[in-house]
């Protein structure tokens, strides 16, 4: 737990009327992100106890990178209470790791999970992804109309990380349909919380069954490692295999639904990102700061300082908002429109600092491999705009619970199956 000093009132505090887990912020309505930004790129807000909204461009950035003024960390303040952590409000329940610890302890956690997803270990992966790319088209492909989130977006994902970490891929569903309800509601509230002790309970049977017959895959070498001269308890590999399924479910199937929503009526660009690898790479990174599928991050401030020009105390609560610095216009021309050969690209889709984004190399080989892949198969499909939907609160993921499509039916091209059904 971080020492963290009780928060105080603080002299300067530019104050605005604004709730992250509001539907004008999962809907992304025009200007309710950008009133706070254009007001002040760092302004108090009294929602769920209070707390700071980092907005601009500059202030998000600094303040990721700043190790010393900025915890992670879940505490128990002076009344007893948890607080503290990535989320706001503080979830219980569980600690995401790496991302709720500082260093020293941040650094021998991270080294765990970090070389699965170094950009070697990533590149290794392509021909497997399009394997995986190419096995859930199939299993669409032919009824000429489907739900990308569930029947592409999700599956993909979800199988190559449990393939990463030596999960069983028949359990796509189960993990994915408790993740999509972690993501459905408020941290904390009944309806986000309902979901987390299924996968909890699944990640202890199988930590304690491949403890007694163990296989082969980032589980299993979380289990036989040390940290600190000590082996890895249960509970540590447990929050470290759940933060990478909750970071690395949703949010790339969120970018690609994004992206393939804006899509459907460029056949041009959409040929383009099928032909020229350079034009996707570029456009990648642009889709990643267009649609921000990770909203942001809580840390609290450890000290008292000040911050454009904001007297910040000790214990407040600070939410680094990555959507609203992606689309400040102090730093992008035009923010609100795609230009898909935008350069230079400064985004926070990943973050900065210590606790960026474990998975940024997967992702965007995913979006790369996956994307051109549907689009060179599935090339005339139309959204369902009335059955489409973006989660109904977008605090921590701007993902979508459906994107309904219809396309021309297409054939098969795997003449083997990974899984019999999805």
């Amino acid at each position: 737990m971080s020492n963290v000093q009780p928060a105080g009132s603080a002299e300067t505090r530019e104050s605005v009327d604004f709730d992250i887990h509001a539907p004008e912020y999962a809907e992304r309505t025009t200007g309710y992100e950008a009133q706070v930004r254009s007001k002040c790129p760092v302004a108090w807000t009294e929602s769920y106890g209070g707390h700071w909204l980092i907005s601009g461009h500059h202030a998000v950035g600094a303040g990721l990178r700043d190790r010393n003024r900025f915890t992670a960390e879940k505490y128990i303040d002076e009344n007893g209470q948890l607080k503290g952590g990535i989320t706001i409000p503080t979830a219980e329940g569980y600690r995401a790791l790496p991302n709720e610890s500082d260093p020293p302890e941040w650094d021998g956690y991270r080294k765990l999970v970090s070389r699965p997803f170094s950009p070697l270990a990533v590149d290794e992966r392509r021909d497997r992804i399009a394997e995986f790319a190419d096995e859930v088209i199939d299993h669409m492909i032919e009824a000429g109309e489907a739900d990308f989130v569930m029947q592409v977006g999700s599956p993909v994902t979800a199988l190559i990380t449990l393939d990463i970490l030596g999960l069983p891929l028949a359990d796509w569903r189960f993990y994915a349909e408790r993740i999509h309800q972690t993501f459905s509601g408020v941290p904390g509230g009944g309806e986000s919380e309902a979901g987390i002790p299924g996968i909890q309970k699944r990640l202890s049977e199988t930590i304690a069954a491949r403890r007694a017959q163990p296989e082969t895959g980032v589980l299993d070498d979380l289990i036989a490692s040390d940290i600190d001269g000590r082996p890895t308890t249960d509970e540590e590999v447990k929050d470290l295999i759940y933060d990478i399924l909750v970071g690395g479910f949703d949010t790339t199937a969120g970018l690609m639904a994004g992206a393939l929503r804006y899509l459907q009526d460029k056949p041009e660009i959409k040929a383009r990102l099928v032909d020229d690898t350079d034009f996707l790479r570029t456009a990648t990174e642009e889709f990643l700061r267009w649609v921000s599928p990770a909203v942001g991050l809580a840390k609290s401030a450890t000290q008292d300082f000040e911050l454009e020009g904001q007297s910040i105390k000790a214990g407040d609560k600070m939410w680094f908002m990555y959507r609203a610095a992606n689309w400040d216009p102090a730093e992008f021309d035009d923010p609100a429109e795609p230009d898909l050969e935008r350069s230079p690209n400064r985004h926070y889709a990943f973050g900065a600092g210590i606790h960026r984004c474990l998975g940024s190399n997967l992702a965007r080989a995913i979006f790369q491999t996956v994307v051109p892949r549907f689009l060179e198969r599935i090339p005339d499909y139309t959204v369902d705009a009335d059955n489409t939907h973006n989660y109904a609160f977008a605090c921590v993921n701007a993902g979508f619970s459906e994107l309904r499509i219809r396309y021309t039916p297409g054939r098969k091209v795997r003449s083997e199956r990974i899984l019999e059904a999805l």
